[in-house]
């Protein structure tokens, strides 16, 4: 009897140990699977969201996007991984200017920073596009414009661009509103989904759409 409980009491020992040391471990959190890496040119971005990790296995923050809204980060990686539920996904390697705040983000976390000459170019080519365009489809675009909100997605706009083309008969006019789809596709889809973010996204002096696409169409009313 006496050498039952002394084996019982082992064994519970035992089980106890093992317990003890496989715990910690199983609460630690489940690293990623780097599947492929490589460099990129070193390419400006704003973090619009999501944590900065110590590394791709994402197994500890460093930073939270949130507190660095107006942050400019340097993209020089790029890793493909695979995370602990299966899933794959890019991350980028970031730094800021100085180098002191940096991490692995999530690719769609990120949004490209072009520069306000670039911008000032694009906005040119888009009124310079409306203006060559005949009368009748000219004034289709103004009021089509007119109809932007808070609530307007890119993709909204790229369909009534879209829907428009679909109606006209004038080739010319057919080809310059291709090449006004082709540059919100190009140079405007920068991982936001709502057009309202995007002037901050593109650095431009006024804070919404809204406002970008008062100053086209202010443009447009002027050079009528």
């Amino acid at each position: 009897m006496k050498k039952r409980l002394i084996l019982m009491m082992a064994v519970l020992a035992g089980f106890l140990t093992v317990f003890s040391i496989s715990s910690p471990a199983l609460a630690k959190t489940r690293s990623a699977r780097i599947v492929s890496s490589r460099k990129l040119s070193k390419t400006p971005y704003h973090a619009v969201s999501g944590y900065l990790y110590t590394s791709a296995h994402l197994t500890k923050k460093a930073h939270n996007a949130d507190n660095y809204p107006r942050t400019t980060f340097y993209a020089y990686h790029s890793d493909t991984v695979r995370k602990a539920n299966g899933n794959k996904a890019v991350y980028y390697y970031v730094k800021n200017g100085n180098g002191k705040v940096k991490g692995w983000i999530w690719r769609g976390h990120l949004v490209r920073v072009i520069s306000l000459q670039k911008q000032l170019s694009q906005f040119n080519e888009l009124i310079g596009l409306i203006d060559s365009t005949t009368t009748k489809t000219h004034d289709r675009i103004v009021s089509l414009l007119k109809t932007v909100n808070s609530d307007t997605t890119i993709s909204d706009l790229i369909s009534d661009l879209n829907k428009l083309k679909s109606t006209l008969t004038n080739s010319s006019d057919i080809t310059k509103l291709n090449q006004i789809i082709s540059l919100f596709q190009s140079d405007f889809n920068t991982g936001i989904s709502n057009l309202n973010n995007l002037a901050q996204a593109l650095h431009v002096v006024n804070t919404n759409l809204n406002n970008f696409i008062s100053n086209i169409l202010n443009q447009l009313t002027t050079t009528a």
